[in-house]
């Protein structure tokens, strides 16, 4: 039984730092960096786009570094029709002067992980400084940055060559680099600017086509006002036809109420009472139906 304890305990010590080891030297074959300053923050946007080697062994963490002061935002895979879906990462957590995050990758796909970092203001000079730590092998490493609006000056350390894009954006573009496993990369940015003018501000929700009175939906006083002067009309008229016809009928009650009284009071003609105790006789009566004494009958 012991034999076999150490036998297991011998494997698990050589099994496990192989594997580690195998973690620690996954080779990413392409990987983009794209550098927005200013886009919809006044602040550097930063973009990267990866995907392991194809002979990677799945599933595997990859553990990325950023710096302390960055916001992280998105961990995500790219699908083959450019849509993104939340990637399983842990972190970040702080670990000296950066932050860490693990991304669990489970099969060869494009990922992207996204972060806002603070940019240095002077005046009107904005400075920014991007470092790839060299945590793992790049075989294509790929660097585009993009102008700002309204830009004075601009410039790089390294310099690259700038293009136009489609959407009339200026990138500097490095072209592809190889860079082992533990070789840094660093870039500087510097650039003036007279106004806060971002690329792409954030904008509240705007309506498709302009909304005026034809707008399907819009409710306009002006087409309702007919039907409301029509509606309140009928109210009127009802409530003069309710009204007429309760005051007539209080009316008929009043006027058969009269005669019937008219008539009990020509009924009971004079009144009688009796001379001895008071009490009001009835017609016909000769004597009293209190005390019994004989009633003066009315001439």
């Amino acid at each position: 039984m012991r034999k076999l304890f150490v036998i297991l305990v011998l494997g698990a010590m050589f099994v496990f730092p192989s594997f580690a080891s195998a973690q620690n030297n996954v080779t990413i074959s392409n990987m983009t960096v794209q550098l927005w300053p200013e886009y919809d923050q006044p602040s550097m946007l930063v973009i990267a786009d990866f995907q392991v080697a194809t002979d990677t062994t799945f599933p595997v963490d990859l553990t990325f570094r950023i710096p302390q002061e960055a916001n992280l935002i998105a961990v995500a895979s790219l699908t083959s029709d450019g849509n993104l879906l939340n990637a399983l990462f842990e972190g970040p957590k702080a670990e000296g002067e950066w932050q860490v995050f693990t991304l669990t990758i489970s099969e060869n796909i494009l990922y992207r992980f996204e972060y806002y970092q603070p940019l240095t203001f002077n005046g009107n000079q904005r400075i920014f400084s991007y470092l790839w730590d060299g945590a793992y092998a790049v075989d294509e490493f790929h660097v585009l940055v993009l102008e700002p609006r309204d830009v004075t000056s601009f410039s790089m350390s390294p310099a690259y060559e700038s293009i136009s894009q489609e959407n009339g954006g200026n990138y500097y573009d490095s072209g592809l680099v190889k860079r082992a496993k533990g070789e840094q990369f660093a870039l500087n940015l510097q650039y003036e600017k007279t106004t806060d003018t971002l690329v792409a501000p954030p904008q509240g929700i705007q309506p498709a086509a302009p909304v005026d009175e034809s707008t399907p939906g819009r409710v306009s006083l002006n087409n309702s006002l007919p039907y409301i002067i029509g509606g309140l009309g009928v109210v009127m008229i009802v409530g003069g036809i309710v009204y007429y016809w309760q005051a007539g009928r209080t009316s008929s009650k009043r006027s058969r109420r009269r005669p019937h009284a008219h008539v009990e009071r020509e009924d009971d003609g004079e009144d009688t009472y009796c001379p001895q105790c008071g009490t009001r006789a009835k017609k016909g009566d000769r004597f009293c139906r209190v005390c019994g004494a004989r009633l003066r009958q009315a001439e």
